[in-house]
């Protein structure tokens, strides 16, 4: 993880974002909540949204896959 070019929590929320708003419903898996914020943190997507029953973070299995994403991308 540290040899990623990856962006600090601070330098994500002020970088220009990419108009795109994610919309997660009824998603099951953690894993893919997780994976989709991955990739909303890799793609500087605006923020996400959960609806239904779509596990929310915090959560072991979402931070496990999510790889700190979920402390970067709004949701």
């Amino acid at each position: 993880m540290d040899e990623l070019p990856r962006k600090s929590a601070d330098e994500f929320r002020s970088a220009e974002k990419l108009p795109v708003i994610l919309l997660l419903e009824n998603i099951r898996s953690m894993h893919n909540v997780g994976s989709v914020f991955r990739t909303a943190d890799a793609f500087l997507a605006q923020r996400i949204f959960l609806c239904g029953y779509t596990p929310k973070p915090p959560h072991r299995d979402i931070h496990k896959t999510a790889l700190g994403a979920t402390e970067t991308v709004e949701w």
